[in-house]
């Protein structure tokens, strides 16, 4: 495990000059942030890996964070935040756009460096906490305190194993283990190997405490991790139960076996129409794909409502019988967005069997009877104890069914549970396409056909 671990840590150390250049930079854009803050009275804090050496090779983000005091009400304190950020970024000659979390901050743009610059409130106690954004400034001082110069390497490795795994990112589209957890497990574990054994021997709903803080109750939580500064919030919150069972998956394999592969990130190999087609032969299933034009909003938006229509679209389709085996959803963020359904059963009889209620339950025997009388394919009969009625279904295939319903408009997507940009981009204009004939339609895409891969698991 050493010489593996060694072997990877060599390949993700930044590079001297690597290091020169990112802590010039910082220094560089601390100054000019303080320039433009001081008149307000403001604290200005480099946060994130920087402050700790526990940034990976190739890093090329920078997180500065403006404290303002606490008399300074919310709406003023944007307009100073976004005031300052973009005085800053203009002062070094950069470029700038407005990003969004809680509220607005600056992210700009110098050389080959992306810097997010975010208002914060300057607080005595964590327990004042107005946002989630105030808790930095909290972090950055706990890392500091805790963490030993010589584990900051072991934070790399675990960031490594995690990016390895696709399980990097608390963001909406990832799901996964933010850079501040890696920091808090090797703190909590010491080093890498305690770290990823005890990752190896994780159960679902665990609750690890850094410091002792009092354990409280988080619902459905794959895994709790009690913050340090802030015992109300759990930091494995945006951690889902796949990306949990898988990082503890890798964790028993590196354990059992440890081998390079695991810090190795892997690109996404394509599959290709006739792979496809050889699979959908040996698992005898049916696909149906839609695709559509993603909507232009942020990450953390287009991906939970991405997953949101998928999970709607698959629960009408059982409601009309049609039996999904497998569901999932991808965008590139850009040109193309597909919500793909991996169907056991898509073609349906005519006719539906309707039981009733028995022989013995009289009155609601009776409604029963009387409502289906008239009924044209075939009366009420008894099979066994039950009333039983034969009725003429109203969709018998499930691509014809989904174009019936995803060619109404926004307002009555959004009335059936289509969430609301990806209704807009629907009505925009959307396509359908069954088994090979998906193709013709990502057939530009690499990323896209690599995600059928990896909707297959292949």
């Amino acid at each position: 495990m050493k010489s593996v671990l060694a072997k990877a840590l060599k390949r993700i150390m930044p590079s001297k000059s690597e290091t020169e250049e990112i802590k010039k930079i910082s220094r560089r854009l601390l100054i000019a942030v303080g320039k433009f803050s001081d008149k307000y009275g403001a604290e200005t804090i480099l946060a994130g890996s920087i402050t700790r050496n526990t940034w990976l090779r190739e890093k090329k983000e920078i997180d500065i964070f403006v404290a303002l005091p606490e008399t300074v009400d919310e709406m003023e304190l944007r307009k100073i935040g976004l005031s300052i950020g973009k005085a800053a970024i203009k002062s070094v000659g950069g470029r700038h756009v407005i990003s969004y979390a809680q509220h607005p901050y600056v992210r700009g743009f110098v050389g080959k460096f992306q810097i997010d610059i975010v208002p914060c409130y300057k607080l005595a106690s964590a327990d004042k906490i107005k946002s989630a954004v105030d808790r930095t400034p909290f972090h950055v001082k706990f890392i500091e305190k805790n963490m030993k110069s010589e584990q900051s390497n072991d934070v790399r490795l675990l960031k490594q194993f995690c990016k390895s795994a696709g399980v990097y990112g608390a963001d909406l589209k990832t799901e996964g283990f933010s850079g501040y957890m890696c920091d808090l497990l090797i703190i909590k574990y010491g080093s890498f190997e305690n770290a990823i054994k005890s990752i190896s021997n994780w159960k679902a709903g665990n609750v690890i405490t850094i410091q002792n803080e009092p354990k409280q109750k988080f619902e459905n939580a794959a895994l709790v991790l009690i913050d340090p500064v802030d015992a109300k919030r759990n930091v494995a919150a945006a951690v889902s139960a796949k990306n949990f069972e898988l990082l503890v998956s890798r964790a028993k394999e590196f354990c059992k076996k440890p081998s390079d592969k695991f810090f190795t990130i892997q690109k996404g190999k394509p599959m290709e129409k006739a792979e496809f087609a050889r699979l959908q032969k040996q698992r005898a299933t049916n696909v149906i794909a839609l695709v559509f034009k993603p909507p232009k909003v942020v990450a953390d938006i287009l991906w939970p409502q991405m997953r949101r229509s998928a999970e709607r679209i698959t629960q009408m389709l059982k409601e009309n019988d049609f039996r999904v085996m497998n569901y999932g959803s991808w965008s590139d963020e850009k040109n193309i967005a597909i919500v793909i359904f991996e169907m056991e059963v898509h073609e349906l009889s005519n006719i539906k069997k309707r039981i009733g209620p028995s022989i013995f339950a009289h009155s609601n025997a009776r409604n029963f009877v009387e409502h289906y009388i008239n009924n044209d394919v075939r009366k009420p009969y008894v099979e066994g104890t039950n009333w039983v009625v034969e009725t003429e279904r109203k969709h018998t295939s499930a691509p014809y069914f989904l174009l019936s319903v995803l060619k109404q408009n926004k307002k009555k997507l959004e009335s059936v549970g289509i969430p609301s940009y990806i209704a807009a981009s629907i009505c925009k204009g959307s396509k359908i396409a069954v088994d090979e004939k998906i193709y013709g339609l990502i057939k530009s895409s690499k990323d896209a056909k690599a995600f059928i891969r990896k909707f297959f698991g292949a």
